[in-house]
């Protein structure tokens, strides 16, 4: 999924770019989401959901690479900078 869909109207965290996408895994409670831009893995995130629900672990998952994303951006030089 991209990450500006479709848990981003709730969201306080800064929308990503749309080359970001994000998959989610589920293993018994564990939610993995693994992170890419333009199809390259940039970094994974995991959580325990008590109740297993699926929608609430990837929102949550969600919001938190929004965050990491903003951040990452504001300290990376522009693509083709480096």
């Amino acid at each position: 999924m991209n990450l500006d869909r479709p848990s981003a109207a709730k969201s306080i965290a800064p929308l990503a770019p749309p080359e970001w996408t994000m998959t989610v895994q589920q293993d018994g409670l564990q939610f993995t989401a693994d992170i890419k831009r333009s199809g390259v893995p940039m970094f994974s995130l995991s959580l325990a959901c008590p109740e297993g629900d699926e929608s609430s672990a990837r929102q949550a998952l969600a919001d938190k690479a929004r965050f990491w994303i903003a951040d990452y951006l504001k300290k990376s030089p522009p693509r083709g900078e480096r």
